[in-house]
């Protein structure tokens, strides 16, 4: 006799968690070529592909925990291979690692291409080095490379981008949002820089605010698309009120900090 509500009955587990935002696979793209990495404990695939867009980069991390994933088009592709160069000398000139070495960012860049913005971090805690980057589009979604592997890292890239981004360093990128949003705005002040990303969720349009200072500490908030005009108004009112005298000062930052 069957027990009453399914009692005794073994339910499945969940399956395996997914690190970022939902995984969307586009067919229509072509791979034009790939290198598989195994760093440590950890695997890496790196992929070009082509649609009818352009051709673009997708750098996966696979391992028990979950899946990353970034996706670059050609000529952001381009432009990390660059950035990881700097940031693999910086990790070679580095002192060695102490075994209990603190949590901390030791070098930090971003940049954007449309929605999507990008952090190249170098970091250390105490597990040792690596580096982080993270895509935000939407949702948050990032690979890490442990530092013993980032020469191997660093090649493979190059290997792939030597053969197949001299033709494809058009923007392309797997197919956008249905609806394009406006270019992301930057604001250098002293020590800080200020991001304006233009967001949609299922709430609206909104701005999200990102401020990151010399130390890499990311701040943001964001700002509901029925506000812009008034805070505009309150901005140009101040300004008219205080004029600028020259100077920037370090102030506080602003809430939702993120690593």
């Amino acid at each position: 006799m069957a027990s009453r509500g399914g009692r005794g009955q073994r339910r499945p587990g969940p399956g395996p968690r997914r690190r970022g935002p939902p995984q969307r696979e586009f067919p229509e793209a072509e791979e034009l070529g790939s290198r598989t990495l195994e760093i440590e404990n950890k695997k890496f695939i790196i992929e070009v592909k082509a649609n009818d867009q352009g051709r673009f980069v997708k750098i996966l991390e696979t391992q028990t925990q979950g899946r990353g994933r970034i996706i670059f088009a050609m000529d952001k592709a381009l432009q990390f291979r660059t950035l990881l160069n700097e940031f693999l000398l910086d990790y070679q000139k580095l002192p060695p690692a102490q075994d209990q070495q603190q949590s901390e960012r030791l070098r930090t860049e971003s940049f954007s291409q449309g929605r999507r913005r990008y952090y190249v971090d170098l970091r250390q805690n105490e597990r040792g080095r690596f580096l982080k980057v993270t895509m935000l589009a939407g949702g948050k979604t990032f690979v890490a490379v442990p530092g013993a592997g980032l020469t191997q890292f660093s090649e493979a890239l190059s290997a792939l981008l030597d053969e197949f981004g001299a033709g494809g360093s058009q923007p392309g990128s797997p197919p956008a949002a249905p609806e394009p949003a406006p270019d992301s705005r930057e604001v250098h002040a002293g020590g800080k820089k200020f991001f304006f990303d233009i967001l949609k969720n299922d709430r609206g349009t909104f701005i999200k605010l990102s401020e990151v200072i010399r130390s890499g500490r990311r701040t943001h908030l964001n700002i509901p698309h029925s506000c812009w005009s008034k805070l505009g108004e309150v901005f140009n009112n101040l300004a008219q009120e205080i004029p600028y005298s020259g100077g920037d000062e370090e102030t506080g930052s602003a809430s939702g900090s993120e690593n």
